[in-house]
């Protein structure tokens, strides 16, 4: 084949290295460049600069990843898990969404052990909507530790459990056993610890503060009982005798009081009694309790039996009967306004409405009815408002002849399966 010169354009063999014309090479060589020097010194640099690149990434990566703990020193932490805020809090079971006091102030008699519960909640953060359901499959343990207790306190933390039929939406309940054995404030600081399946730690703190108080007893061998004046002397001079935290019982006689009786301020413990001749602690006149303290009276062991008209009780405070016997009256027990009554082992008969419940508001102290007897009442019992969403129960309780057992008309949730319909 032929080529041409490139540069005096005679024609060439395929294979020739020269122009025979021009005398000029035909080939074209590229210049030698020697490789370029980088100092050693550079090299290291680099090195070292993706060397620390990579640390950096490395330790981002794991600051990200790595377990964490959510500690502020309160009632309430908020934890953010994919997207999702959750807010949770230890709260009272009346106000789910709003984070208790650090401080929880109560009291309790010297010597007696006292069992509460601590109440956690899980909600959707900034909501009122409850989330315990979702966010306890990421929870790997919830417990409660006590610690820093004072010398004149014991106190112990039950372990974590749910009970919903109890207390319901919440996410945990712990129950404290506290004993105090001095009067004054005592102390003790409550952590409750809730382990994540993905090594993060959330702890919410409530000091649980005590006041150790005096407990009175009453009894007719020191004491005028036998009326209702008599009562009534007691009562009034009450707060010339014992503490305004103190606890009072009053162990009543086997007698009939037959005047209409009024209890207001003191968390009054009636105990009634019976004879060998089988005479029991009877009213047959209306009782009415009002309390704006919250304490519990704790009232058993007595009649009373009205005259087919008028209300038995009328609570506007949190009353506990045990073993009473309630019939004959329009309305056997009414708690309205700021009451909460609970009744175990007690006999509701003979009246138009056994107990009606229409309290506006008002703390729950047991939402359990235990035991009791209601029959041949028109209605048994009426609920027209219950102040608060706990499921109430009835469990070994018998309703039979009754018009109506149960006149459910604000539709409060209740679980029947353990009553007994006759």
């Amino acid at each position: 084949m032929i080529k041409s010169c490139p540069h005096c354009g005679a024609s060439l063999h395929e294979e020739a290295s020269f122009c025979p014309c021009c005398a000029k090479s035909v080939n074209q060589r590229k210049q030698p460049h020697p490789p370029r020097y980088i100092p050693g010194r550079a090299l290291q640099s680099a090195g070292v600069l993706l060397a620390m690149l990579a640390l950096v990434l490395i330790a981002g990566i794991w600051l990200h990843d790595r377990p964490r703990v959510y500690d502020n020193d309160s009632t309430e932490a908020i934890y953010r898990y994919r997207g999702v805020d959750y807010q949770l809090c230890i709260a009272w079971a009346n106000t789910p969404f709003t984070p208790a006091d650090r401080v929880r102030e109560s009291s309790a008699p010297l010597y007696e052990i006292r069992r509460y519960p601590v109440l956690l909640y899980i909600n959707l953060a900034g909501t009122e909507s409850f989330a315990a359901d979702t966010f306890l499959e990421l929870v790997e343990s919830i417990r409660g530790e006590v610690s820093k207790a004072d010398s004149e306190i014991q106190i112990t933390c039950s372990e974590a459990v749910r009970d919903t039929d109890y207390v319901p939406n919440s996410a945990a309940i712990l129950y404290m056993n506290p004993m105090v054995t001095s009067t004054g404030i005592h102390s003790a600081e409550l952590t409750v610890s809730i382990q994540m399946k993905n090594g993060d730690v959330i702890r919410l703190h409530q000091t649980q503060a005590m006041e150790g108080i005096m407990t009175h007893h009453f009894t007719s061998d020191d004491t005028p009982l036998n009326t209702v004046s008599d009562l009534e002397v007691l009562l009034a001079r009450l707060d010339e005798m014992v503490g305004p935290e103190d606890e009072v019982y009053i162990h009543l006689p086997p007698v009939t009081y037959t005047e209409e009786l009024f209890v207001s301020g003191w968390a009054i413990n009636f105990i009634g009694s019976t004879d060998e001749a089988g005479n029991r602690t009877t009213f047959t006149a209306p009782i009415h309790v009002e309390s704006e303290r919250g304490r519990v009276f704790l009232w058993e062991g007595f009649d009373l039996l009205g005259p087919g008209e008028g209300t038995g009780l009328s609570a506007a405070a949190r009353v506990h009967l045990t073993d009473c016997r309630i019939a004959g009256w329009e309305t056997g027990v009414l708690a309205h306004t700021s009451a909460w009554l609970n009744a175990d082992e007690c006999v509701f008969e003979d009246n138009a409405a056994g107990f009606c419940f229409d309290a506006e508001y008002g703390s729950p102290s047991d939402n359990r009815y235990v035991n009791n007897l209601f029959q041949n009442n028109g209605t048994a019992v009426l609920l027209a408002q219950v102040p608060n969403d706990v499921s109430l129960k009835f469990p070994g309780s018998r309703f039979l002849n009754n018009g109506t057992d149960i006149d459910n008309r604000c539709e409060h949730q209740l679980e029947l399966d353990e009553a007994i319909f006759e």
